[in-house]
């Protein structure tokens, strides 16, 4: 072959590559993204100093910027009918154009004004118990571990407070999201979002239904302690959370002191040989009107924690779970911002719960707390018995809402009291409580994927198992960072799990750990956990409501 035929075979070959790195949209998109990147970085910063109490700052200015940026209608059409042959690119088109959808909801003048008003409300309320006035923090540690009941059911009403404020404000924003999802989505907000953030509805509510049935012996066990560890006749909804404080004593404050927190979780995250230090990830602890969060500032470049001020293990729990999002925000390598900024929602929740459930392991806590083994057993127990509750709750949350989408002029009280009614097993007093929950104003349809991130957790947790031990140590590091924490949008929620466990997402590892006799009751029997929790002083709880932030 001549040297002219070689570069002209050459020309050839490469003509097709330069093409499409020539190709418009290609660079129009190339363009977009970067803008985008620029200014979720500005939104994230200012709701991080927002959050913790900059009430002078607005992200109602970046989030027009950003509407501006994404809904260019010649490029959106040129977008959707351009022909594009790498599956990459073709990917990024389809993030784009749901991104474009999403974005002319979410960022709508009228709907951020509403929801602005609705979190400065919640985070400026101070609720009145009795003649104190209490943060959520605060009220949330009233309800959880004090001994007086009927304190317990005044903090518990006190919930309601924030329904007086916000819960028409609530309704006339599921009413708007409602109007924009007909119009750029062509249905109810609820079923856009869900498969936003790739969950097919059906598929879900027959989750939520394997969860309450398969648990639902389990669960009735669990009120029947509760009557008979607390001596009472009926099981109360302020009874709920301090059953589980009750069961311990004061260990939990001399083990788990939250100024230690950072400390702590460094060390756990350096078991797995992931360097906190030299990870671009920064932690504060503030006063929030939510449960804690990670902001994905700059992926892989900048990340900042926000920890509520809980008390005991909670703290620990929330600060782990916000620590998997960050190890998440810093790891993940994808070759564009959508496909780093637009993974699944309930991927991302998953994730994060694989760090928080390290918590609950006995070897962790001894080693790491210094817990007795005992204790630790006790811990890893109740908070077993703790997440059966919490995930029943959050699957009622879930519902609630989504029924709410699909008809928010009925009484939203009465709806979320009835089905709590049916998966807790307590009467709810007609007390309207619903509004306390912050998502339901400023992070909509997001509920669903605590449930479906506790799944994922439990069953990369057996995974990794299954392949390294219990005693995780770098290698099942490594294993989290390849299949995991460095993944973003490129691949579906469900092709990311299937990858990387081995078998499709499923219920079976969650419903295992929350009815399977292997994982506590080798370790004890009622009557000897009933011992346990008079050789012990302490308390505990774990909370696995409102666990970060997209």
């Amino acid at each position: 072959m001549t040297l002219h035929h070689g570069l002209i075979l050459i020309l050839l070959v490469l003509s097709p590559l330069a093409a499409q790195q020539q190709n418009p949209i290609q660079l129009q998109l190339d363009d977009k993204e970067k803008k985008l990147e620029a200014l979720y970085a500005d939104y994230w910063r200012t709701e991080y100093q927002i959050a913790r109490g900059d009430e002078r700052l607005s992200s109602r200015p970046v989030q027009e910027s950003i509407r501006a940026v994404i809904s260019d209608e010649k490029f959106l059409r040129d977008l959707k009918i351009t022909r594009l042959a790498d599956p990459t690119l073709r990917r990024r088109r389809d993030l784009f154009l749901e991104e474009a959808a999403y974005t002319k909801i979410a960022n709508d003048p009228e709907l951020t004004a509403l929801v602005e008003s609705i979190t400065r409300s919640e985070n400026s309320l101070r609720y009145k118990v009795g003649d104190r006035r209490l943060t959520r923090a605060e009220l949330t540690d009233t309800v959880a571990h004090t001994r007086d009941g009927g304190l317990r059911r005044q903090a518990w009403e006190a919930r309601a407070q924030i329904t007086e404020i916000n819960g028409e404000r609530i309704r006339e924003a599921i009413k708007r999201r409602n109007e924009l999802a007909l119009r750029y989505a062509d249905g109810l907000f609820s079923e856009f979002m869900l498969r936003k953030k790739g969950i097919e509805t059906e598929k879900l509510f027959e989750w939520f239904d394997q969860i309450r049935t398969q648990t639902e012996a389990e669960y009735q066990e669990l009120l029947q302690r509760m009557r008979r560890q607390l001596r009472i006749d009926i099981v109360e909804p302020w009874d709920l959370e301090f059953y589980f404080s009750a069961r311990t004593n004061d260990f939990e404050q001399q083990k788990f002191l939250p100024e230690q927190g950072w400390t702590k979780t460094k060390k756990l995250a350096g078991s797995l040989g992931y360097d906190l230090d030299h990870l671009p990830v920064d932690m504060q602890v503030a006063d929030l009107s939510f449960a804690g969060a990670a902001y994905p500032i700059m992926y892989s470049k900048e990340v900042k924690i926000l920890a509520n001020r809980y008390s005991g293990i909670l703290f620990f729990d929330r600060l782990l779970h916000a620590t998997g999002h960050a190890l998440h925000y810093s790891m993940i390598n994808e070759p564009s911002f959508l496909l780093r900024n637009n993974y699944a929602e309930p991927f991302d929740e998953g994730l994060a719960q694989i760090m928080a459930l390290r918590l609950y392991r006995p070897e962790v806590d001894t080693e790491l707390f210094g817990l007795t083994r005992e204790q630790a057993q006790l811990v890893a127990e109740t908070s077993r018995w703790k997440t059966l509750l919490e995930i029943r709750r959050t699957i009622a949350d879930s519902l609630f809402e989504i029924e709410a989408y699909a008809e928010p002029d009925q009484n939203l009280a009465v709806l979320y009291n009835r089905i709590h009614a049916k998966y807790l097993g307590v009467d709810m007093h007609a007390a309207a409580v619903w509004a306390y929950n912050p998502m339901y104003g400023s992070d909509p349809i997001y509920l669903q994927s605590y449930v479906v991130g506790d799944m994922i957790a439990h069953q990369i947790s057996h995974t990794i198992d299954q392949k390294f031990g219990a005693r995780w140590g770098t290698e099942a590091g490594v294993y989290l960072e390849q299949h995991f924490y460095t993944r973003g949008a490129e691949h579906t929620m469900e092709e990311l799990v299937q990858s990387g466990t081995g078998e499709p997402l499923t219920v079976r590892y969650l419903v295992d750990y929350l009815c399977a006799d292997e994982h506590v009751h080798s370790h004890s029997s009622d009557g000897q956990m009933d011992r346990a929790s008079k050789t012990t002083k302490g308390s505990l709880g774990r909370f696995s409501l409102n666990g970060g932030l997209r």
